[in-house]
């Protein structure tokens, strides 16, 4: 595993360096081969995440960024799906929160993504371009017959051209009559009650009507009561500039009426123009406005920057309307990077917002875990008689803990070291502080099939799981350091070594379950083991007898026919590992050289009171 780490930061820093370059494609490549090496590598997943975003925003819809793929969300998906998707992103390439290359970049393109799709009018509007590019169908402006050619930005520039008189122009000939086409259909805005004509692939979508900027669902629709099979060749021509296309008043000569109207029109407004620079009202107003026919509406339109209107009015309508917009809209790219810009700030508001909760929380949570910690600490302590000679709490100090230890932990059954921990960093020693994972496991199988665990009894030999990590400040909680090798699977194996010592269940059987009282389980034997475990011959211990005179110290057996062999099926008769002290004789004048002295706070009460008829012995508190 170590190995496959090294080849995965190898992996990991070409693909920084291709991310660099701009190399996407090249660098996803090596993020994905270091991911498969070492998966809980750190930051590979948030650089998986910061790619996918700089690849989506490669793909290109009409020369515009595919701002659903930004999101990694789908055009029909409704504003919550859109949300969320957003929300886990930002989440992850905040770069707060991310700090790999490019991360700042990615999160500037999720920021424009989301100010772009969470406004309605402008989703709608990106839906109906998106909808046309991918159908093939392009939206060009016509231009008017007799007035001046659009400037750049769509905007008539009438200040720069000299005045000129009406010029009266003779009627057309009469149109050719041609048949209705049949790939549009007729729909009406249920807003304004305007009839509108629209080529099949809009059929329905929901569009922006041009005369009242509402949003309406592009059913198909009867043709108006006033409408005729028949139309002119130029409103069938004008049909293939790009919707909408409006057919409501079917007099022949209606077209060359508003040609004519459009070029006094225009005039007109070249003069309110000058007029409005020049300060002076002009007297030919008047008779101009009297002069338009009623019945013809003439529209007045701003353009956006694209060269696409913003909002038409009905060519042939009810009503006349001349009044001129002199506030000028913000065209497609300043209104995107004013709402960009606000959209960015009040996502890092709310991230600050989410921040400050989860510091909260997670400040309540550690106060409260404290707490809970103390109030369990001082419930939990028992007092325990002194050893006789040797102070094993020398043993647990906060400067025996390393990296990479196991330690044994008193349980909440009867106090017995049964838990085990493994420490993974030892973040200080005064105060004692470790960052540590759980041992555990939910299978017995490697002794047999005898179902120890659904019982409700602990494990405490055998193959372990290490679980998540957590910090921990309780130095009373843990007895011994624990010997442990790494199974090939990955797991820690804690099994019997010789030299240790264990103790039994006096009265284990194959048959305890969780019925079984506890005055039956909770008796002991002390055992020192003789070898190393084997799986085909089991393990060999010899009992240990109670010293006379003594609380702690024990002595082995003389006798080899009290050698016992616990098989395989049998290993779950181990309670627990007892931390032990070989006496040398020179602890003080009494002392039996040679034997055994064990810890009391892992040694059961009545093996301590046993043959000492003492009960009342001065005690130090676990």
């Amino acid at each position: 595993m170590e190995c496959n780490k090294d080849e995965a930061i190898r992996a990991k820093t070409i693909a920084e360096k291709k991310l660099s370059n701009k190399d996407y494609a090249g660098s996803k490549k090596f993020v994905l081969k270091a991911q498969t090496l070492y998966p809980g590598l750190d930051g590979i997943s948030q650089m998986l995440t910061t790619l996918d975003v700089y690849i989506a925003s490669e793909s290109k819809v009409d020369g515009e960024i595919d701002w659903y793929g930004v999101l990694g969300a789908k055009p029909n998906d409704d504003d919550e799906t859109i949300k969320k998707h957003y929300r886990k992103l930002a989440l992850m390439l905040h770069p707060d929160k991310n700090k790999s290359i490019g991360a700042d970049g990615a999160f500037k393109l999720l920021s424009e993504a989301w100010g772009l799709l969470s406004d309605k009018s402008k989703r709608l509007a990106y839906n109906q371009k998106r909808n046309m590019t991918m159908r093939g169908f392009n939206v060009k402006v016509p231009t008017q017959s007799g007035g001046p050619p659009p400037a750049a930005n769509g905007v008539h520039n009438f200040a720069k051209q000299a005045p000129t008189k009406p010029v009266v122009r003779p009627p057309p000939p009469p149109p050719p009559v041609v048949s209705r086409r049949n790939d549009t259909f007729w729909t009406i805005c249920h807003a304004c009650k305007m009839h509108y004509e629209y080529l099949n692939l809009y059929l329905n979508h929901t569009l922006l009507c041009p005369n009242c900027s509402q949003p309406f669902l592009a059913k198909e629709m009867p043709p108006p009561s006033n409408y005729k099979s028949t139309a002119s060749k130029t409103t069938a021509a004008a049909q293939n500039t790009g919707p909408p296309l409006v057919r409501v008043n079917t007099d022949p000569s209606t077209a060359s009426k508003a040609a004519s109207v459009i070029q006094k029109v225009n005039d007109r407004l070249k003069r309110e123009r000058e007029e409005f620079y020049s300060g002076w009202p002009s007297k030919k107003r008047k008779s101009d406005d009297e002069s338009q026919p009623s019945g013809v509406r003439i529209p007045y339109q701003m353009s956006t920057g694209n060269g696409v209107p913003a909002g038409t009015g009905s060519l042939y309508g009810a009503s006349i309307n001349n009044s001129v917009n002199r506030t000028r809209e913000l065209n497609y790219f300043e209104l995107r990077n004013m709402l960009t810009k606000k959209a960015r700030t009040e996502i890092c508001r709310k991230l600050k917002e989410w921040e400050s909760e989860e510091k909260m929380k997670e400040n309540n949570v550690s106060q409260n875990s404290q707490t809970e910690d103390e109030q369990d600490g001082e419930q939990s302590a028992m007092n325990v008689p002194d050893p006789d000679f040797h102070e094993f709490d020398l043993d647990r100090t906060e400067d025996s803990f390393e990296d990479n230890q196991v330690w044994a932990a008193y349980d909440d059954d009867d106090g017995m070291p049964r838990f085990y921990a493994l420490i993974h960093k030892v973040i200080s020693r005064k105060p004692f502080k470790v960052k540590l994972s759980w041992l555990n496991s939910k299978t017995t199988a490697e002794f047999g099939s005898l179902s120890w665990l659904d019982c409700g009894f602990r494990k405490s030999l055998g193959e372990f799981r290490i679980g998540r990590h957590e910090v921990n400040k309780s130095l009373n909680s843990f007895s011994q350091k624990v010997e442990w090798k790494k199974s090939p699977r990955g797991s820690v194996l804690i099994l019997p070594r010789k030299g240790q010592v264990w103790a039994l269940y006096r009265n284990w059987s194959r048959d305890w379950n969780e019925n079984t009282p506890d005055d039956v389980i909770h008796k002991y034997d002390m055992v020192r083991v003789l070898e190393d475990y084997n799986e085909e011959q089991g393990v060999p211990v010899s009992p240990l007898i109670k010293y006379a005179g003594f609380r702690t110290v024990f002595h082995a057996h003389t006798y080899e026919t009290e050698v016992k062999v616990i098989t395989k099926e049998e290993m779950f008769r181990f309670s627990h590992q007892v931390p032990k002290y070989v006496l040398t004789g020179s602890e003080a004048h009494n002392s039996p050289k040679g034997c055994l002295e064990l810890d009391p706070a892992a040694t059961p009460m009545d093996l301590i009171l046993e043959s000492t008829g003492k009960s009342n012995e001065s005690s130090q508190p676990r």
